[in-house]
């Protein structure tokens, strides 16, 4: 995924791996991490667990897909963890650099650079694959000048992948069966029909989102179970789900994040996969591809079928940019939503 790092703050491979849990969302471990740098910007991140030693052939194939478009960039690999090796003759996953090397070269990328380090805190060494004898040290991660730009955004650098997961673990099984029979109890009462045609937004539901939306960012108090099966409901109907997709940027976008996070962890299946792929959608504009997959799976396993998720997955995997993700949250904010397209997203 690609956040924005201008090339004067990487005045090394320690600036590097201090950056890579902020590009991140979190701290890696055990992880093959490609940073590609377009015209002095980090203009894709991208990040796999290491392969076991006899299979390289797949790390190298996973990460070729997504750098298809990327012919006359440059890239710089990092590898954390995988072992203690004996630095600096002999690091670990040697091989699988070396393979990723020559595909890179191959997809037409520069190599400016091949680490390894043990983790991405501060003093951990690092030392060059192509390079025997070059090493350094990490600085403190939480102290660089993007670790306080990414703060001021609102945006959190967890210790791992685990604990980022952790955001999104649903709630209780008993909560989450109270809302299932909310829910059936709205699509079963004829008085919550709204007037409008099938093929419109309810004027209730969009005044309700754009509500909770606001409010998120200064609520103190989790949503109850009425409010989050009011909220399911409404995005339940792909029209309003997808005009909803105008909160993901602009003013409103953090807010919208936290709210299409709770609801994510609150609302029961398969009205889950709305708020998830909302989230994702959130998360994948500005640059948090581990956040974005994470919610994508969750949509998934909500709702199998669900079509929206499906394409954001594939826009995941093949490296789209944030900024073509970026427009179609614009489009929707720009649509008339009081004459629905014929189709939805």
């Amino acid at each position: 995924m690609t956040k924005l790092l201008p090339s004067s703050r990487l005045r090394n491979p320690g600036d590097l791996l201090a950056a890579v849990p902020h590009l991140l969302g979190f701290h890696p471990s055990d992880s093959i991490v490609v940073l590609v740098v377009r015209d002095h910007e980090v203009s894709l991140t991208l990040r796999i667990d290491l392969p076991p030693p006899d299979l390289p052939h797949d790390a190298v194939a996973r990460l070729l897909e997504p750098l298809a478009s990327c012919r006359g960039d440059e890239a710089a690999v990092i590898v954390v963890g995988g072992g203690p090796g004996d630095p600096p003759e002999h690091l670990p996953c040697a091989a699988v650099v070396d393979e990723l090397h020559d595909a890179l070269h191959g997809a037409g990328l520069v190599l400016l650079a091949a680490v390894w380090a043990r983790a991405t805190a501060k003093g951990e060494r690092w030392f060059d694959y192509h390079d025997v004898g070059t090493w350094g040290t990490v600085p403190d991660p939480s102290s660089t000048v993007f670790a306080a730009a990414s703060a001021a955004e609102g945006q959190v650098t967890y210790a791992s992948r685990a604990a980022m997961d952790e955001v999104l673990v649903p709630d209780p099984p008993a909560a989450l069966s109270r809302r299932t029979a909310l829910l059936n109890r709205l699509a079963a009462d004829p008085e919550a029909a709204d007037p409008e045609a099938a093929d419109e937004i309810p004027t209730r539901h969009r005044e309700l989102i754009h509500a909770e939306v606001l409010r998120a960012a200064t609520r103190k108090r989790p949503l109850t179970d009425e409010e989050v099966a009011d909220l399911a409901h409404a995005l339940s109907n792909p029209l309003t789900r997808d005009a909803s997709l105008a909160y993901c940027t602009g003013e409103h976008a953090r807010s919208a994040e936290l709210l299409w996070t709770e609801l994510t962890r609150a609302s029961p299946t398969p009205e889950r996969a709305e708020p998830a792929t909302l989230l994702a959608f959130c998360a994948y504009i500005r640059g948090n591809g581990a956040l974005a997959a994470m919610a994508l799976e969750r949509a998934q396993n909500a709702n199998p079928t669900h079509r929206l998720s499906a394409l954001l997955r594939t826009a995941l995997r093949m490296g789209l940019h944030p900024t073509e993700i970026r427009h179609l949250a614009e489009q929707a904010a720009e649509t008339d939503w009081t004459t629905p397209p014929t189709t939805t997203l």
